[in-house]
């Protein structure tokens, strides 16, 4: 009996016997406690001898690393004898396919070394799934030696030592197997966020534990973006960031429609983006436990449920620095930190986290911001963030003649606004101050000879009449354009006479008249150049032919006046600033440029009513319309990422982007069209009932129109009926 279990150890050749002989001479207690560096002979014979029936009087071997005794222990280590397994987990090797350092699993004479994720993934390999029929890597065969995949694969259930279920065992405790839902993950403190939670990628290559909450992916280029960000391989194809991650499409538990679901894991059930934002944004009162956290559940009363009455972890759901359970966006961070923390980034000068003192208030502002998600993306995206950042890093100072210097683009024009919403420069009339910047790059583009022409008349004629104007604040941007249009066809002018040989001292009534033929749309934009020139007597002898003028022909019948006004009045569905312009536009003929530029001071109650202040006198105004403009005050549509201007100046009824400017008349007119709601037909119908019951004066006087126009509408209802009057008697006489 002995003799055959040396036999079956391969112990009784001479040299393994002879060396089996010297062990145990030197560890006579070889046998109960062997040595983690025995000869293999032992570690063969300790097996022998227990498959024989003698297992309680010997001891197996452990592996010196993870202390398994059912692994066969061939390789011998520093630490002792190990299993295959721990000695391959620490032998990496470069594999000949993906070209990193990995676990070798095989060896291919054409290739060379493979490691086990490319082993997984060879077509040799895979086999079909006798399951689910899919082709890939064989985790089980049956008796039948059908093999099965991963997730098809049956799992071995036992009971549960902790719930007494039967379920598949995730961990081997010290009181016996317990499943997943029992199984207690050990936390450990995490090397991101400096808090002790699960650890989802253990540290490995100098980079430290990582939990759930931090881990976002191994970094790579994304396949459809392509930035290099954080994300994961979509069932082993391209590459994808976390915002480019195909999502399947499912039922929004929230607003019930098919969309990419954002969010499958909660109690609530798929969220689509919109969804989910919403409510991560807006974290409310928990109808349970009463504590604000975002609501990941619902109650059979429509109630919301925090994560922690739905039995889930709530830890990585609240700011880490200001403690707002939600709205994370980079870091365990909220939006409103991180969009403070790359303010202050922006604004700093030398690599310092200190802000200037003159531009706190600018940082102050985009901090406190309503919507810090806007001020994100700002900085991310727009170019006037980066020049505001230029300017803050080589200028302790930043002026208005600073920028004045710069090209009067779009980006300077913002960064004005800017530091002008939030009190870092003073107000002043940037319509006007772009005109006479505009005109000292025009003029210095012109030929000399021309200059000498041009830049008196739009300094003397043009500049002084809208300083003037100006002075008065009722100075347009559509007059601003207008005095451009000025100056740009007396330049027209100018050059036209010089193609053809001709001066602007010997301009005849003929060469004029020709000009005009060819140019009949410069008409309005030369009569004030040929008047200054008269006047001056640059030019003599020649007239302008008087242009023929035109009146209203657009209006609305009384029906569709009536209606569109009893829908901006009494329709909740339309936005708030529409129907408040278009009752506006309806019932005072005011013009949308007027509208723009009120502001809210002229609003007044008393115990008489509501009154509205559009020119020099108050406006009773009906109740609803009241109401309207009263909302509009208290909660206005801020299109802006500002709040509320910083300044003491009265606030505009209709704010801008920034706050401090009102908005754009192009924009209002563009929006009224949007809803049906059309302007100019409008207003010349409210025109027409505004001069048929008050005298023009009044009208003048109430509605701020100028007086020769508020005549020209009265004689214009006049001539109307005048000749409705006589229609209807030749009528009658026939």
């Amino acid at each position: 009996m002995a003799e055959q279990i040396l036999e079956q150890a391969k112990a009784w050749g001479s040299l393994r016997a002879r060396e089996l002989d010297d062990h145990l001479a030197d560890n006579p207690d070889a046998l109960i406690a062997p040595s983690p560096h025995c000869p293999l002979v032992l570690v063969r014979l300790l097996r022998q001898l227990e498959a024989a029936g003698h297992g309680e009087a010997v001891t197996q071997l452990a592996c010196a690393i993870c202390g398994r005794t059912d692994s066969t222990l061939r390789r011998p280590t520093p630490a002792g004898r190990c299993c295959n397994w721990c000695l391959d987990r620490d032998s990496l090797k470069q594999c000949a396919r993906c070209k990193q350092n990995g676990h070798i699993a095989t060896h291919r004479e054409e290739e060379g070394p493979i490691c086990r994720a490319c082993y997984r993934k060879d077509p040799l390999f895979q086999q079909d799934c006798g399951k689910c029929g899919r082709h890939r890597f064989p985790a089980f065969r049956n008796e039948d030696g059908t093999a099965l995949c991963v997730s098809c694969y049956p799992r071995i259930e036992r009971e549960c030592a902790r719930c007494g279920g039967r379920a598949r065992v995730w961990a081997n405790t010290e009181a016996g197997p317990v499943c997943r839902r029992c199984h207690d993950v050990p936390r450990r403190l995490c090397g991101i966020c400096g808090r002790v939670r699960q650890i989802h990628v253990r540290a490995a290559n100098g980079q430290p534990d990582i939990c759930d909450a931090c881990y976002k992916g191994p970094a790579g280029e994304c396949s459809v973006c392509g930035r290099l960000r954080p994300g994961f391989r979509h069932r082993g194809g391209a590459f994808h960031c976390a915002s480019c991650q195909p999502r399947p499409v499912r039922q929004c538990g929230d607003c019930g429609k098919s969309r990419q679901a954002k969010s499958t894991n909660w109690p609530v059930g798929p969220l689509c983006t919109g969804c989910y934002s919403r409510r991560t944004r807006n974290p409310i009162p928990c109808s349970r436990c009463r504590t604000p956290r975002i609501s990941v559940g619902r109650t059979t009363k429509g109630g919301g449920l925090c994560g922690p009455c739905c039995g889930l972890d709530d830890s990585g759901v609240a700011c880490r620095r200001c403690g707002f359970p939600g709205d994370i966006y980079a870091d365990g961070n909220c939006t409103r930190c991180v969009a403070g923390n790359r303010v202050r980034d922006l604004l700093s000068r030398d690599g310092s986290s200190t802000v200037a003192s003159q531009l706190r208030p600018v940082a102050d502002a985009l901090s406190s911001a309503a919507r810090p998600l806007s001020v994100i993306h700002w900085l991310q995206h727009s170019t006037s963030a980066r020049l505001l950042a230029t300017l803050a890093a080589e200028h302790t100072e930043i002026t208005h003649q600073l920028l004045d210097g710069l090209t009067q683009d779009r980006n300077t024009c913002h960064v004005r606004e800017t530091l002008v919403a939030t009190g870092v420069l003073p107000r002043r009339q940037e319509i006007l101050i772009h005109l006479e910047l505009w005109l000292n790059d025009f003029a210095d583009a012109l030929p000399a000879h021309q200059a000498r022409i041009v830049r008196p008349f739009a300094e003397w004629q043009v500049l002084r009449d809208a300083r003037r104007r100006s002075a008065r604040s009722r100075y347009t941007a559509g007059a601003a354009t207008a005095d451009r249009t000025d100056i740009r066809t007396a330049a027209k002018l100018l050059t036209w006479l010089d193609a053809n040989q001709l001066d602007l001292s010997t301009l005849a009534q003929e060469d004029l008249d020709l000009w005009l033929t060819t140019h009949p749309t410069l008409r309005r934009g030369i009569r004030s150049f040929i008047r200054w020139t008269l006047a001056r007597r640059v030019t003599s002898g020649i007239v302008l032919p008087k242009e023929a003028k035109t009146f209203a022909s657009r209006f609305q019948t009384d029906e569709e006046h009536y209606d569109q006004l009893r829908r901006c009045l009494n329709d909740d569905s339309l936005p708030l600033e529409v129907r408040v312009v278009g009752a506006l536009v309806r019932l005072y003929g005011l013009p949308v440029t007027r509208i723009v530029a009120l502001t809210t001071d002229r609003f007044h109650k008393d115990k008489t009513g509501a009154y509205f202040t559009f020119d020099r006198n108050p406006v009773l105004l009906p109740p609803k319309l009241a109401c309207l403009i009263e909302e509009q005050i208290e909660r206005p549509v801020h299109v802006s990422m500002l709040g509320e201007p910083s300044w003491d100046g009265p606030r505009f009824l209709l704010p801008g982007r920034p706050t401090s400017r009102p908005r754009s008349a192009g924009g209002v007119h563009t929006l009224m069209k949007q809803h049906g709601l059309p302007n100019i037909s409008a207003r010349n119908t409210a025109m027409i009932e505004v001069v048929a019951e008050l005298p023009p004066t009044v009208v003048s006087d109430l509605f701020g129109v100028g007086a020769s126009t508020a005549h020209r509408w009265a004689r214009f209802v006049q001539d109307d009926w005048a000749d409705y009057l006589a229609a209807s008697q030749e009528d009658g006489d026939g």
